[in-house]
Order: C-alpha cells, then sequence, then structure tokens
C-alpha cells in the first residue's frame, strides 16, 4: 500500500508542474494563437489584431511600425500587390537560408534585389508615411514601407548636386577669339557597327513584336528599336537602385535639414538657401507624386515594388518610364493582361504609344520627329542620336549624324 501511496504521489506531482503548458503558447497564457500556426493547421478561427494606423486595401487598418510580418500577411494576404511578395518569401523559406537568391522582380538586373543602404525598416520615414497615411489616393500603400530600408539624402543630394552646377557653375567658353571645332551631334560610341549589329539581332529576335507594332502604330521599328538600345542597351542596364527607395528618399528630402548629409562637395552659400528650399520642396513633391504612382501601378499589376530596378530618379524598365507615365501609355505589348516594362513586348509596344500620343505620324520629317522625340528626353543630341542609328539601320549605312529634313 505504502508503495501505491508512493506511485501517487509522485503522478500527481508531475502533472502539477505540467498544468501551465496545457493551454498551448499564447493563448495558454491569456492571449492569441499566433496566426502563423492558426494557417498551419488549416484554421484562422481568431483574426490577428493589428494597432491603429493607415487603411488597408481590405478595409482594415495597420500600423507598420507595430505590426509584424505576419500581421500584415493576414491582413493582406489575397491583396495583388503582395502576392509576389509571398511567393517569394514562401520560395527562399524552401530553399533555406544558404540558397542563392533568384530573379526577384520584373528585370534581371542585380539592382532588382537591392533595397538601398541601412537596415532599420522603417527609420527616418515617419514624415512621408504621415503623408501616405492621410492621402486618400494612397490608401495602403505604407505597408511597403515595412521592407524597405533606412532613408538616405544621397539621392535628393545628387539631383540638387545636378541642379546647383547648371544654374550656378555652368562654364562658358572662353572669348579668346580662338575658332572652335563643330558641336557634338550624337553620343559618342553609340553609333557603330558593333551596336548596329546589337540592334539588328533585337530586331530579328523579337521579329513578331514589331510586326505588331507597326500595326497598331505608325512608329518604325528602327527608330523604336535605336530608342531603347540609347534608353538601357535594349535592357541590359535598367538601372543600378531600387526604384522605389530612390523615389521615396527624395520624397522625404523636403528640407535643407532632412538633406543636409547629401550636400557634400556642393559650395553652397547662405545666398543660395532660399534656392535650395524651394528646389527641394519642387523635387520632393515630383517624387512623392512618382513614388506614389510607382506603388499604385505595382498593385495594380501584382509586382513587388521592392524588386523593381530603376535609375537614379526612378525610371523603370527597358523603356525607361517615369511611374506617372504608366498610366497614361504603357501598352501590355503580348497581351497577358499584365504590364511589365521589364518584357520585351510590353517595353516596344509602351514606347510606341507615348511617340505616337506625342504626335508621331508617318509623314514627319526629320525636325518633326526630333521634336517628337524630345517630348521623351529634351535634348537635342538625344534625339538625333536615334534617328542617326534608326537610319543608319534602315540605310544599312554607318552615319554622323541625322539625315537631312
Amino acid at each position: 500500500m505504502n508503495s501505491v501511496f508512493v506511485r501517487a504521489s509522485v503522478m500527481l506531482f508531475v502533472a502539477l508542474l505540467l498544468l501551465p503548458a496545457c493551454g498551448g503558447g499564447a493563448a495558454g497564457r491569456g492571449g492569441k494563437a499566433p496566426a502563423t500556426a492558426a494557417r498551419r493547421s488549416g484554421t484562422d478561427p481568431v483574426q490577428p489584431t493589428v494597432t491603429t494606423g493607415a487603411a488597408l486595401p481590405d478595409g482594415g487598418t495597420g500600423n507598420i511600425d507595430t505590426a509584424d510580418d505576419s500581421t500584415v500577411e493576414a491582413k493582406n494576404a489575397g491583396h495583388p500587390a503582395l502576392v509576389a511578395a509571398n511567393a517569394e518569401k514562401a520560395g527562399k523559406a524552401a530553399a533555406g537560408p544558404g540558397a542563392a537568391a533568384g530573379k526577384q522582380g520584373p528585370g534581371s538586373s542585380p539592382a532588382a534585389g537591392k533595397q538601398g543602404p541601412g537596415s532599420s525598416p522603417t527609420a527616418d520615414w515617419s514624415p512621408l508615411l504621415h503623408r501616405l497615411r492621410n492621402d486618400p489616393a494612397a490608401a495602403g500603400l505604407d505597408i511597403w514601407f515595412q521592407g524597405l530600408p533606412a532613408y538616405s539624402p544621397q539621392p535628393m543630394g545628387t539631383k540638387i548636386k545636378e541642379l546647383f552646377t547648371s544654374a550656378f557653375m555652368r562654364r562658358r567658353p572662353p572669348d579668346d577669339g580662338k575658332p572652335r571645332g563643330p558641336r557634338q551631334r550624337i553620343y559618342r560610341n553609340v553609333v557603330t557597327v558593333e551596336n548596329m549589329g546589337k540592334c539588328r539581332d533585337f530586331l530579328n529576335a523579337h521579329a513578331a513584336v514589331f510586326d505588331a507594332v507597326e500595326k497598331k502604330y505608325p512608329v518604325p521599328r528602327e527608330i523604336l528599336v535605336s530608342l531603347l538600345f540609347v534608353e538601357t542597351r535594349l535592357g541590359v542596364f535598367t538601372g543600378k537602385e531600387n526604384a522605389f527607395w530612390s523615389l521615396a528618399c527624395m520624397a522625404a528630402a523636403d528640407s535643407p535639414e532632412r538633406v543636409k548629409g547629401g550636400l557634400a562637395g556642393i559650395p553652397l552659400k547662405s545666398r543660395h538657401d532660399a534656392w535650395l528650399r524651394a528646389r527641394l520642396k519642387e523635387k520632393s513633391e515630383w517624387a512623392y507624386k512618382e513614388m506614389r504612382a510607382l506603388l499604385l501601378f505595382c498593385r495594380d499589376n501584382g509586382i513587388n515594388p521592392l524588386t523593381v530596378p530603376g535609375s537614379v530618379y526612378g525610371a523603370i524598365g527597358i523603356c525607361q518610364f517615369m511611374p506617372t507615365n504608366l498610366a497614361r501609355f504603357a501598352d501590355d505589348g503580348d497581351g497577358d493582361g499584365i504590364i511589365n516594362l521589364f518584357s520585351e513586348a510590353d517595353a516596344v509596344f509602351s514606347a510606341a504609344r507615348y511617340l505616337t500620343r506625342h504626335g508621331w505620324k508617318t509623314e514627319l520629317g526629320v525636325d518633326g520627329r526630333r521634336g517628337v522625340l524630345k517630348r521623351y528626353n529634351n535634348l537635342k543630341i538625344y534625339a538625333d542620336t536615334i534617328l542617326t542609328m534608326a537610319e543608319s539601320l534602315r540605310t544599312d549605312e554607318l552615319l554622323s549624324g541625322p539625315p537631312a529634313n
């Protein structure tokens, strides 16, 4: 009997020790079960609670400063813009932490996965996030800042340096009476036999696309391939930075205090203060509109904006469209229902649509064509380089300048 009593006492003691764990994780401590665990079991009896913030696309609310990844995913799992991001996360998890990262977005550039410097997801973004959350046209877009590294003043600093040089430091040729050589007519080392061969190869590889675009738009294929070559070398160089990060940094740099760290090397004086403040206000407003347009475009086309490479000022794709041009001029050339300017077909059709909408007609002379091309980039040397390459391709003869009117 004593042995029976001892065994019973031991069993009771063990049961008492194990009792606090019977509830299972957070729920056993009076909290809610983790959303990830609920999804693994095939049930989601409790919708995760998110602290108050900007309206999310499904009508809920979220604050990216306090909400964790599982909370945001649970609230927005069906949102088109997050499909790519969630698939990407799932792929990385399946491959393991040591697996090499594959293609992350619409571009193949190494910059596609680059998100900019820094490691703090929301560091220094507070003023910009406040503006987004109070912008009815930007509802839910703030969730993408959860994956965006820290703010940097460098993108705006680069722009200010460019503007300052143009406004105050442009050198005039000395008035010494010496004869000057002819002004450079086209970009150096662009219209060459080798580059003409690359353009021909591109035309042959995508002959069906160019056949179709010439049936829809009046722009010749030689003009289109020449434009894409000048812009990105036919998609080889689509930008070194993440377009979203670059535009967000510029949008957040709206005062001298915010951009101070990016102005090194610019000989600014106190007399330049009004000029600097005006330029920062102007360019940050411009960048905000471009950033918002990019995020809306990515949302509508199921693209993860954290994987989209772009120029230092946010132009994207083989045809280098600024985001605010996407809704008006981008064209679904391959008819798959998604506009992806890193697709050759979509880039070709979009460039053709842009030029057509800006006045390109079959009967235009050289001056007229130059005028339309300058709506793409306002530099005469830019337009003349495209005209020269196009005419060289058409005549199969290497030219040094555009044809006469």
